[in-house]
Order: C-alpha cells, then sequence, then structure tokens
C-alpha cells in the first residue's frame, strides 16, 4: 500500500475523467428533471386535497364537499382569529 506523494488519494485521474463523462451525459435527460418539476407539485397537491376530503368527511362526519366550499375556510377563520 504505497502511496506516493505525487498521486492523488483517493481518487485517480482515470475515475476523475470517468465522472466528468457521466456529468456531461445528464444534460440529455431535461426532460425526466421537467417531468420530475411538474409531477412533484402536482401529487403534493392531490394528496392535499385528498387527505382534506378524509379529514374533513371521514373524521369530522361532514360532508366532502364541503372542502372545495370557500365559506367553510371563512367560518374557520373567523373561529381562530374570534379573540383578535
Amino acid at each position: 500500500m504505497e502511496q506516493g506523494k505525487n498521486k492523488r488519494f483517493p481518487r485517480q485521474t482515470e475515475e476523475v475523467k470517468s465522472k466528468g463523462k457521466e456529468r456531461e451525459r445528464s444534460g440529455k435527460n431535461w426532460r425526466l428533471r421537467v417531468a420530475k418539476m411538474v409531477l412533484v407539485p402536482l401529487l403534493l397537491f392531490f394528496s392535499l386535497v385528498i387527505g382534506l376530503m378524509i379529514g374533513y368527511g371521514g373524521v369530522g362526519k361532514k360532508p366532502m364537499s364541503d372542502v372545495f366550499d370557500l365559506g367553510t375556510y371563512k367560518h374557520m377563520w373567523d373561529l381562530m382569529f374570534e379573540d383578535t
């Protein structure tokens, strides 16, 4: 295990060159990046809506359609900030 003073440790020069080629190729997957940037927020939004429907309709025993009514959230806002 002789490591010379002139050698790079722990990387060898060949490994560094091969990693540079992989970074150049990653620019070709822009479609995958865009798909991820669009799909992740959409999935988060749908999971929020489904969670609201389950929580309000299933746990709260109220109609699930009230989740989409703006009056519901105005009522909650008024209850939270009643004293201020």
